[in-house]
């Protein structure tokens, strides 16, 4: 009975530590992603944070070690974002030229914009992580984002699903944020995050002790 009772006790304590991680990292991803342009930074530094969490390292205060990740993953993360988002807009150009300008609706560069967007964003989904995790180029990070995006491809349908009903069920029924926006701005960020790599903990090599493991490109 202690035995179940003290097993009980520590479920229930680790359970609250994991859940007061993801809303400060939450809090501390959103505040940091205000200017825009670091939120590459912010997401990686909050993967870095959640990481740890899963493996149950302890980094004392989250605030202190998210901004230790955001400050050493600043060059390549902004630089992998703003490439990102760079690749984004000229194809939502190109998209709304097919659509509003050719007469008739130009097929080819629709199927084409929505072909490389939505490998882009599956790659996202692991470019990351992978920068949070492991040490390589910025080519190298990209390449194998793509690479694993495929590789992995289930397992990356099913984070995408959850990141699009995360995000897009807020904003696809209103009522939904009006009563749960809390929750949102609590956890609407980081707890996807959270089951993103948890799909990806093997290939993120979370159950090794190592804190820091390097790939060659």
């Amino acid at each position: 009975m202690k035995e179940r009772f003290r097993l009980l006790r520590a479920t229930f304590t680790h359970t609250l530590s994991l859940l007061g991680d993801i809303i400060i990292l939450n809090l501390l991803f959103l505040v940091c992603s205000i200017p825009i342009v670091t939120i590459g930074a912010a997401a990686t530094a909050c993967y870095a944070g959640l990481c740890r969490t899963l493996q149950k390292k302890e980094t004392g205060l989250v605030y202190r070690a998210f901004f230790a990740d955001f400050r050493a993953a600043f060059r390549k993360a902004t630089a992998g974002w703003l490439l990102e988002l760079l690749v984004i807009l000229i194809l939502l150009g190109d998209l709304w030229f097919a659509v509003e300008y050719s007469e008739p609706n130009n097929v080819f560069f629709i199927v084409f914009a929505a072909i490389v967007g939505a490998g882009i964003l599956l790659a996202s989904l692991w470019f990351y992580p992978l920068l949070a995790r492991f040490q390589n180029t910025l080519g190298g990070q990209i390449k194998n984002s793509f690479l694993l995006a495929f590789a992995q491809f289930p397992r990356t349908l099913l984070a995408l699903v959850i990141w699009v009903v995360t995000l897009g069920l807020p904003l696809a029924i209103y009522e939904v944020y009006t009563y749960l926006g809390w929750i949102w701005l609590a956890v609407g960020i980081s707890l996807p995050m959270y089951w993103t790599i948890k799909l990806f903990r093997k290939t993120l090599q979370l159950d090794q002790a190592q804190e820091e493991i390097s790939i060659e490109d």
